[in-house]
């Protein structure tokens, strides 16, 4: 009988033992093919585009304030100077290209559209932060089966004093043949202008002025589509 010589198992081990390399090979392959099936997964399920916050527009229907039980000629609300509530007139950093709109609404009457070609003047022309109450106003008014009339808005130059608002078109002076004066002045402090005075018979006749606080950082007062002065110019030419 021919003997064998004896097996070594040991041997027959490490002959059949992976290599280390080929492990971190295989690890390698494996993450790879991890980052291969997490990108394809989000290029077939992509993730939803971040919420936009949607503007909302104030509603212009309703007022905004209690009408005061009265408001007699010469009188203000609040109770206070109009620069202590509406600010100081600040033409350092007005910009009429920036700041003003043009508002229109064939239910008032404009009194710029029955001066003349000899007066330039434009009643329709007030600063942004003026356009909410004025659309409130117009609406109050209207609902009543009444016409507002507008007699003065931007006026850079004129008529009126040096610290007067109408230079930025933050005032406005108004009228209405069917509603009486105080009960306008009423109108337009439920409006929302910040400051309103029923002014008395003078030498402008009596009237209503209002007036309002720039617009902070940010803030918006569009209730409709804003038009600038210069659309509205363009929108005019021949």
């Amino acid at each position: 009988m021919i003997s064998l010589p004896p097996h070594d198992i040991s041997t027959d081990a490490s002959r059949t033992r992976t290599p280390p390399w080929l492990r971190v090979l295989a690890v390698v392959l494996a993450v790879h093919l991890v980052v291969l099936l997490l990108w394809t997964v989000r290029r077939t399920h992509p993730q939803a585009p971040a919420s936009v916050p949607v503007e909302t527009r104030p509603d212009i229907t309703k007022p905004v304030r209690a009408a005061p039980p009265r408001f007699p000629a010469n009188t203000s609300l609040p109770a206070q100077r109009e620069m202590d509530v509406s600010g100081a007139l600040r033409l350092s950093s007005f910009s009429a290209g920036r700041d003003l709109v043009y508002v229109d609404d064939a239910r008032v009457w404009w009194e710029s559209d029955d001066d003349g070609e000899t007066d330039h003047e434009c009643d329709h022309t007030v600063h942004r932060a003026l356009e909410t109450p004025l659309r409130r106003l117009i609406e109050l008014v209207s609902a009543r089966g009444a016409r507002l009339k507008v007699q003065d808005t931007y006026r850079p130059t004129g008529i009126h004093n040096s610290r007067s608002l109408h230079q930025e078109g933050r005032a406005i002076d108004v009228t209405c043949d069917e509603i009486k004066m105080e009960e306008l002045a009423k109108l337009c402090w439920q409006a929302g202008f910040d400051w309103v005075l029923h002014e008395g018979p003078s030498r402008n006749g009596a009237h209503v002025h209002a007036s309002v606080r720039r617009l902070s950082a940010g803030q918006t007062a569009s209730t409709t589509g804003t038009v600038s002065v210069a659309q509205a110019a363009a929108a005019k030419k021949p």
